[in-house]
């Protein structure tokens, strides 16, 4: 299958995670990463997610799940050990038309999550397309070697110089010979090394 790569804003969007054992937990976390309003249907939950609750980051509903569950609901996730259960939560899912992810049943998801780095707000994901999650996994943490902490404020302030190059250079021709500039640059050892004052210095050359 081929898959359409896209990037979701779950910002205060309702999602729905089923389940409470050490995989829920791993949706869970990532979820509260984008900053999703996320709702846990389990009898019991880790007791990580367990302290979650106290915090106001998870609500929890502690029991089984049933149909009606899902209502109003943005995104789903089935990570429960109960294949039947599984199947309700994916019809349900699409009778309402539902984003759904049951989790390692690809061909009960109408989305798959890849394998993914964040480095700040510079995002790498990798996917298989289901086929080797392990082959995602051992690519996700080459990447990590090759892009440190540093690409994190890095990217940051890309987002400053960004800003600084519309307001001096109108023509898009121009515009782009400053950002080979400053890409080109050693901005980014700079940065890595904690030297300030030096990165203010190459900003400013290279604008």
């Amino acid at each position: 299958m081929a898959y359409y790569p896209i990037c979701l804003n779950l910002k205060s969007k309702k999602c729905i995670v089923v389940g409470g054992g050490t995989i829920a937990e791993r949706k869970v976390l990532a979820l509260i990463d984008c900053g999703a309003k996320i709702t846990v249907i389990s009898p019991k939950l880790t007791k990580l997610l367990e302290r979650l609750k106290p915090e106001g980051k998870i609500e929890h509903i502690e029991r089984e799940y049933k149909k009606g569950d899902l209502e109003g609901a943005f995104l789903v996730i089935g990570a429960t050990d109960n294949p039947l259960v599984n199947e309700v939560i994916y019809e349900e899912a699409g009778i309402l038309n539902l984003l759904v992810n049951i989790v390692d049943v690809p061909e009960r998801c109408n989305f798959i999550v890849p394998s993914i780095m964040r480095r700040g707000d510079l995002l790498l994901s990798i996917s298989t397309s289901g086929n080797a999650p392990a082959l995602a996994k051992k690519i996700r943490l080459d990447l990590e070697k090759k892009f440190g902490p540093e690409y994190g404020p890095y990217l940051n302030l890309l987002g400053e110089i960004r800003e600084k190059i519309k307001l001096k250079y109108k023509c898009v021709d121009e515009r782009s010979k400053a950002w080979n500039r400053i890409l080109e640059s050693d901005i980014l050892n700079l940065v890595k090394n904690g030297e300030d004052e030096l990165v203010k210095e190459r900003i400013k050359e290279c604008i």
